[in-house]
């Protein structure tokens, strides 16, 4: 076993499985810092072809409750995004499947980041969402990857409401593929790495290109529309700063619809 520490994502290799830990206290905030580590670690990963496999699980009671709202302000949005599109499509691009465990919270861009995950298991106690709507903003991953997964009318729902939902509603949309209880989700993980772990990982590679091949949509061009609406459009109004000055004041946004 190899391993590399860093200040905000552990990395290391399990025989031949490559392992990301969000270390991030307290909740695992995907600041553009995390995201740039992350997308350091992802390039190791996808060079190395006898892996099987990329685990990702969290430090702490949270999976990641989101991106740092600081860092949407105007002045700092565009190398949060740059971070952010740059992340996203390495983990598009990954050719090993991408198991994700998720024991707390993920909400907003950690909720973008398990709709990346090839099998995701998850807590009866883990809480799902993406609240940007809330907050003034969009999820560019959400909004691109929601409608194929559970379609556009729950895709329309999760996006526009903000909603929070549970382990098991979220597997019945078919984002989970399997709730346990919190002491039984190291080892749900394990198994399902013991089983991928028996298989040719060149027959891995197929299968997992084959299967992201055969969705509708080219991820990394609708996800490029979706960021140039964000900074162009969203970023260039009066809203998302509203947005951010409520959520630090603790009181409801107060619209201009400019």
């Amino acid at each position: 076993m190899s391993a590399a520490e860093s200040e905000l994502v552990s990395y290391r290799v399990s025989d031949d499985v490559a392992c990301l830990q969000l270390n991030n206290p307290p909740v695992n905030i995907m600041s553009a810092a995390l995201m740039q580590e992350m997308s350091a670690h992802l390039e190791t990963i996808a060079a190395d072809r006898d892996l099987k496999a990329l685990a990702v699980t969290a430090a702490g009671k949270a999976f990641c409750a989101g991106a740092d709202v600081g860092e949407h302000r105007p002045d700092k949005v565009q190398e949060m995004i740059g971070a952010f599109g740059r992340l996203f499509r390495q983990l598009d691009a990954l050719e090993i499947p991408v198991v994700m465990a998720v024991g707390g919270v993920a909400m907003g861009a950690g909720f973008e980041l398990i709709l990346m995950a090839d099998v995701l298991l998850a807590s009866a106690e883990a809480v799902f969402g993406q609240p940007e709507i809330r907050l003034g903003f969009f999820a560019p991953v959400g909004v691109v990857e929601l409608p194929a997964l559970v379609g556009r009318a729950k895709a329309m729902e999760i996006t526009c409401t903000g909603r929070n939902y549970s382990a098991a509603e979220m597997a019945r949309m078919g984002l989970v593929a399997s709730v346990v209880g919190a002491d039984e989700l190291d080892g749900a993980l394990a198994g399902v790495l013991k089983d991928i772990r028996r298989a040719s990982p060149l027959v891995l590679r197929l299968n997992t290109r084959t299967l992201k091949r055969s969705r509708a949509g080219d991820f990394a061009a609708t996800l490029a529309e979706a960021e140039r609406v964000f900074l162009e459009e969203l970023m260039t109004s009066r809203d998302p700063v509203e947005g951010i000055e409520a959520f630090y004041a603790k009181r409801r946004p107060e619209w201009t619809n400019s």
